[in-house]
């Protein structure tokens, strides 16, 4: 027998041929293996595999790449959102305090989904992340339309953290915008608890969705519902907490705080209405014209009612020096000298700011008080200073009988002063009629503009001219003339006769008494 080398060589190598290079097959676009999956010998050997695969087909080479194309991801959904508040929302955008609010509630929300993917269990617990509580707080904070344009960007960006699990992100993106819907028109903070229903809602809907065209189990199907009945739960009561912290920290005033401030069993205002109930009233009038206004220029109308229903708390103190309180405020101002009297007047601004604060109230509501009147001239009593120095020769500084201010530096404050002045001077009319009230309110807004008032407030002439078309009507259709009712005039003789018999009773025993003594 003789070795023949090169012929062994070749057999060798056409039964190596015969030997298959791979085992089993990976069809296109599946699924090799889940997140915290069991890894089994042939799910290892198809990771191999597709590790070698990309290797020689140039794609990847190791966490870099990926990471980097997630940054790219994430860059261009937080682009799309600052090129919305750009184009539709410029206060937010060129706030420094409210863009660095919305920068924390993203990198909250961001930093809570990646804590819970550390949690070695089954991805079902992925729906434990509360994006609807992040929906929540930015409809509260801000308004519906961005809590809605976040609430996408957010959901993609979660996706996309949690291994590209969409199931996750639609869920999130739907349970979020009902969310959204839930909170929109809430009167106060307690009602945030009713989207419980309406969260949890959605994730069973979206959950079972996707469950039954994947063909999953009933235990991975009520897995998924419990963990997204905890996050319907814990959703309410995070943005409840969460509301009153970013409030303190961030300085800012939500439409909440507003509506709540606007009760009138607010105790600020009972304590209003109960010692100075003339200038409760007003209040209430100058509110009902600075919504208007508001509404018409396009400012926050609730603003604007609210700031003006607390303009005046200070007349709390003293509140018979101030006319619309006392029908004999006049015999007290007169029983004093004029500088008295307007250190009365204007002491209310800085009275009205300390208890203001000592109820808490926000900082945008507490310069209502000083800006309703800025630096105007307490004309009535200057005017009693002027007469009183051609008498007396003495010295009157004019500084001394202006309010200190600062003037109104926004719309709203503007239009409070506005109101403010208009309401007291239409009210002193003797006939109020629709002639007497518009000259009257042009009277005022041109006092106001050639006193320079309104130089900071923000307010364009169109503005000036819509407020007070605005004021006009709803004066005049309030002091329209009414219908006399036969027998009325005598009605109200009979009630004048009665009450001035009582008061006549009441000083004769009142000289009895003294007589006595």
């Amino acid at each position: 027998m003789v070795f023949n080398e090169s012929e062994t060589n070749n057999l060798i190598e056409r039964e190596k041929s015969k030997v298959l290079r791979t085992a089993g097959i990976v069809r296109e676009n599946e699924k090799i293996i889940s997140r915290h999956e069991i890894i089994t010998p042939d799910k290892y050997l198809k990771l191999e595999s597709l590790k070698r695969a990309q290797k020689e087909r140039g794609i990847g080479t190791g966490q870099v790449i990926k990471d980097l194309g997630r940054f790219i991801l994430t860059g261009t959904l937080f682009a799309i959102f600052w090129i919305y508040l750009y184009m539709y929302r410029k206060k937010i955008y060129f706030d420094n305090k409210l863009l660095s609010l919305i920068t924390a509630l993203f990198l909250l929300e961001i930093l809570l989904a990646f804590l819970i993917t550390k949690i070695k269990t089954g991805y079902e617990i992925y729906y434990l992340i509360l994006i609807p509580a992040f929906s929540m707080l930015m409809t509260v904070i801000f308004d519906s339309r961005v809590a809605f344009w976040a609430t996408v960007v957010i959901s993609l960006i979660i996706g996309s953290l949690i291994g590209y699990n969409y199931d996750i992100a639609s869920a999130s993106f739907v349970a979020g915008t009902i969310a959204i819907y839930s909170v929109r028109s809430i009167g106060n903070r307690m009602q945030i608890f009713r989207s419980f229903i309406f969260i949890l809602i959605a994730y069973v809907f979206v959950i079972v969705g996707f469950s039954f065209q994947k063909y999953e189990s009933i235990a991975v199907i009520f897995a998924k519902l419990g963990f997204a009945t905890a996050n319907a739960f814990l959703s309410p009561i995070l943005t409840y907490g969460l509301l009153i912290f970013l409030e303190r920290i961030f300085g800012i005033m939500t439409e909440i705080t507003l509506l709540e401030l606007s009760d009138f069993n607010h105790p600020l205002l009972r304590e209003l209405s109960a010692r100075a109930p003339g200038t409760f009233h007003h209040s209430i009038a100058v509110a009902t014209l600075a919504e208007a206004a508001a509404k018409a220029i396009g400012a926050n109308p609730v603003l604007a009612r609210v700031g003006a229903y607390y303009h005046d708390v200070g007349k709390i103190f003293n509140p018979e020096f101030f006319v619309e309180n006392q029908m004999e405020s006049d015999k007290l101002h007169n029983s004093i000298m004029p500088e008295q009297s307007v250190h009365i007047i204007i002491s209310h601004v800085e009275e009205g700011q300390k208890i203001a604060k000592r109820y808490k109230l926000p900082s945008e509501i507490i310069k209502f008080i000083p800006m309703h009147h800025g630096t105007t001239l307490v004309a009535y009593f200057y005017g009693k200073a002027l007469k009183r120095k051609e008498l007396r020769n003495i010295e009157i500084e004019e500084s001394n009988f202006r309010y200190k201010g600062p003037k109104p530096d926004s719309k709203e404050t503007g239009i409070v002063m506005l109101a403010d002045s208009v309401e007291a001077a239409v009210r002193s009319l003797d006939e109020k009629t629709p002639e007497n009230i518009e000259k009257t309110v042009e009277a005022i807004f041109e006092s106001r503009i050639e006193d320079g008032q309104l130089d900071e407030s923000n307010l364009t002439f169109k503005d000036i001219e819509d407020i007070k078309r605005t004021f006009i009507q709803i004066l005049v259709n309030l002091y329209h003339p009414r219908v006399k009712y036969p027998g009325q005039e005598e009605i109200v003789e009979e009630a004048s006769e009665r009450k001035e018999v009582k008061i006549k009773g009441k000083r004769k025993a009142r000289r009895l008494k003294n007589g006595a003594s």
